[in-house]
């Protein structure tokens, strides 16, 4: 029993990975692959990643979508979770980043679930709604530029259907959240999200210390 989060020094933090994580061949490759990577700090953790996993096979969610892609491994750890016939929309500004993303998708065989989408991520979101999308979407993961969380919570919440799960990554942005002298554009965004969502009556709310912090909000029926 805990009062609060414990916090994860390097040994704790490995023996959680040495006692949880269940990744493939091909996730294990793909996240050593971004061990040097200048940007590597943007994947998405592997104990998260499990997480989504787990809730995506706890929801039966077959219709996911994804902001920000990076190389991706969370897109490919939740294309594997999903049906033979699941969708993941793959959404991403990059077409350097999505180019590398699809290799990877290729070597792991989930290609044919994955939809990309280059471009400015929430002209992609829109554009689903006016194609007729609006409600149909169990599952969205954003890991993408923090000044655009607003608006894809308001995008993303017209996608899901009733009690459909909407999560955020890197809420906690490093402690920066809570430091009253820190309020660079990215921070002040997260901040005014988490006000946000704390007071919004259209969905259940839980901010969880993993990795860098995983909003999840399901839409209330």
């Amino acid at each position: 029993m805990s009062r609060r989060t414990i916090q994860l020094d390097m040994p704790v933090h490995q023996w959680l990975m040495t006692h949880s994580l269940r990744e493939t061949p091909i996730q294990r490759e793909l996240r050593d692959a971004m061990e040097g990577h200048p940007e590597g700090e943007m994947q998405t953790s592997p104990e998260q990643v499990q997480l989504l996993s787990v809730l995506l096979k706890t929801m039966q969610a077959s219709r996911v979508i994804e902001v920000g892609v990076f190389t991706g491994y969370s897109a490919m750890g939740m294309a594997m979770s999903l049906p033979d016939d699941g969708v993941l929309v793959a959404c991403d500004l990059s077409p350097e980043h999505m180019a590398v993303a699809q290799e990877w998708w290729d070597r792991a065989g989930v290609s044919d679930r994955i939809q990309p989408r280059v471009g400015p991520a929430a002209d992609s979101l829109a554009a689903m709604i006016d194609a007729g999308e609006a409600g149909t979407y169990d599952f969205i993961y954003v890991d993408a530029d923090k000044t655009g969380y607003p608006e894809y919570y308001e995008l993303g919440l017209q996608l899901l259907r009733p009690r459909g799960l909407l999560t955020f990554d890197n809420m906690l942005r490093g402690g920066r959240v809570a430091d009253p002298e820190i309020n660079d554009e990215s921070t002040v965004a997260t901040r005014e999200l988490a006000a946000k969502l704390l007071a919004d009556d259209r969905v259940e709310y839980s901010l969880n210390p993993i990795g860098d912090g995983l909003a999840i909000a399901m839409l209330r029926p």
